[in-house]
């Protein structure tokens, strides 16, 4: 019987095998990353548009509880803290930042904006001539530049 010469059979890879495995690992990384920048680039936006809706319904409300008519005549220099009437919130024109009820700044919100329109409207049996409804609506502009518009009406029920 004769003997064969041990052969050690060492297994690995080649340099092509390396190279080609890098490419497929790394095109399938880039394709993965793209997915999660941009879900993490969009992922600002939902509360972007909830802070803009919440800005709205805070200066909508705080007209809306005012009172219709204005009991004190204006005196000229009216500021937010003085605001007395529904009507009185007409003046609020790109106001930014957005402001609390006494007037003062709101530094976080920094990049958003408000205007606040105040019309007489007709409304159901409430004639335009009689002036008893006003529309109220509120447009706060985002940092991303789009817009939430809120609105109500206000009756004059005394």
């Amino acid at each position: 019987m004769k003997l064969m010469p041990f052969r050690s059979r060492l297994r690995g890879v080649t340099l092509v095998e390396l190279i080609v495995s890098i490419v497929v690992i790394g095109t399938a990384l880039a394709g993965i990353l793209v997915v999660i920048v941009r879900n993490v680039s969009a992922s600002a936006d939902p509360l972007i548009w909830h802070q803009a809706v919440i800005v709205a319904e805070a200066y909508l409300e705080e007209a809306m509880t005012k009172q219709f008519t204005d009991p004190n005549p204006p005196e000229g220099g009216e500021t937010r803290a003085t605001y007395d009437d529904v009507l009185d919130y007409n003046n609020i024109v790109a106001e930014s930042p957005p402001r609390d009820q006494n007037g003062s700044p709101i530094a976080a919100l920094a990049g958003y904006s408000v205007n606040v329109q105040v019309t007489t409207e007709a409304l159901n049996d409430i004639t335009l001539a009689s002036g008893n409804a006003v529309r109220i609506q509120v447009t706060v502009t985002t940092p991303t530049g789009g817009s939430v518009v809120v609105s109500g009406y206000r009756t004059n029920y005394n």
